[in-house]
């Protein structure tokens, strides 16, 4: 593999697939991107691009050994068809195995039909039915329900609600049925445990587990606030969460084997599943994501003992070294910066100057997401802004590491989340 061309949104994650893309001497690998990233800019080998016609032509004249596609809406859209068409080849997949993310009411359907353990949940298009439902319910449930919007919403402020109490959750409800157009509802059992980001390669029915990794989603401490698209991950490899990633073997990824083999859905790509384990150690999927998760493959990448286009190229192969690919005994963690007001308001408008990046430690890696560059300064575009990922086998090093690294940088309205914690002051044994 001596051509490797990156197609995303210029994203944080996008940011670090370039990054830890480097290492492999006589390889070439550029990445394209589709909104601006002033940090990912720095590099040599990176263009922005305004139009798929725009990326085939330059993928025509590039001419790359395989073409990595990372961005959920383009996966729905049938950009991996595109590319396919042209004659490349291509990771990523096509628009029925994107519907597993795209559409939760078909994947709930799916996890139903074979029997993948998922939160009983109950579907509706209107408004009146929704508050019925949970009028009805909500006293009968231990811990209430979760608000999912079907078919993704732009925002994640509008893809997922955690209602406190039943006056909460009607009023989220309305707010959800008068803000988005055609709104598809799932009201799901509210699940109480701690979730795992399960993120595993497959290939021709064969599938590699992926190091465990945690995220945080909700705004503010302690898990509490509105839903972002993510604040924070905390990956690892030692050697004590073995034990989990067995379990979720058994009981959640060969079921979903089993599902995708069934339904005959064409899947060579990254399957990431959100996870829920309860008190009583049973496991629930809430969700299939049909691409890797941001932050949550930031801390991933930071793991491996090798070039991304190393793992790739044992990917397409050797398959069966792929596990072997991985630091042991290391913990990696990724905060985002975010501006205050996120996620209730992403305006892309803002004039919040940042300085201090240069005092950044070598060690401390950072990732750009909505950030620009004017007059030689980066200001922010965006809510998530930029990313913070640090690796040390002492969790609490690489955290504060990171938390010291944030004082160093000067941005207005600048916020993170500092209460993270290791992954087995998580798990329940």
């Amino acid at each position: 593999m001596n051509k490797v061309l990156f197609y995303g949104l210029g994203n944080a994650r996008d940011h670090a697939n370039h990054h830890y893309s480097k290492g492999i001497d006589n390889t070439q690998f550029c990445s394209i991107i589709q909104n601006n990233n002033a940090l990912m800019e720095n590099y040599d080998n990176v263009y922005v691009i305004k139009s798929l016609n725009e990326a085939i032509n330059f993928a025509k004249n590039y001419n790359p050994d395989l073409v990595v596609i990372s961005n959920r809406k383009d996966l729905n859209n049938g950009v991996y068809e595109e590319f396919k068409r042209y004659g490349f080849n291509v990771f990523g997949i096509n628009k029925k195995a994107a519907k597993l993310e795209s559409d939760k009411i078909y994947a709930k359907r799916l996890m139903s039909k074979y029997n993948v353990p998922t939160p009983n949940y109950f579907y509706t298009t209107s408004l009146e039915k929704a508050t019925d439902f949970l009028y009805k319910n909500w006293n009968k449930s231990k811990y209430g329900y979760v608000l999912k919007v079907c078919k993704n919403a732009k925002k994640s402020f509008d893809r997922t609600s955690v209602p406190r109490n039943l006056d909460d959750a009607i009023e989220e409800t309305k707010r959800l049925f008068n803000t988005l157009d055609n709104v598809e509802l799932l009201i799901e059992e509210c699940i109480v445990g701690y979730e795992i980001s399960l993120h595993i390669l497959i290939k021709d029915g064969k599938y590699s587990i992926l190091p465990i990794v945690q995220d945080y989603k909700r705004k503010y401490k302690n898990n509490t606030g509105p839903m972002t698209a993510g604040t924070s991950s905390v990956a690892s490899t030692q050697i004590k969460y073995d034990y989990i990633l067995k379990k979720m073997e058994k009981e959640v990824i060969k079921p979903t084997m089993n599902l995708i083999e069934k339904e005959r859905i064409e899947y060579n790509y990254i399957l990431y599943i959100g996870v829920i384990i309860d008190k009583n150690n049973n496991a629930f999927v809430l969700e299939y994501n049909t691409r890797s998760g941001n932050p949550e493959w930031l801390a991933i990448l930071g793991l491996l003992n090798c070039s991304l286009i190393s793992m790739y190229d044992n990917y397409y192969n050797n398959f069966d070294n792929l596990n072997k690919m991985w630091k042991r005994e290391e913990n990696s963690v990724v905060i985002y910066g975010m501006l205050s007001e996120y996620p209730e308001f992403e305006s892309s408008i803002h004039n919040e100057k940042i300085l201090g990046f240069d005092k950044l430690d070598e060690t401390m890696k950072l990732f750009g997401e909505n950030i620009v560059r004017l007059n030689n300064n980066y200001y922010s575009s965006g809510g998530r802004v930029f990313a913070l990922g640090k690796v040390s086998n002492r969790f609490e090093e690489a955290k504060k590491d990171i938390i010291n690294s944030f004082s160093l940088i000067d941005m207005e309205n600048l916020y993170f989340r500092d209460d993270i914690v290791k992954i087995e002051e998580n798990i329940i044994k």
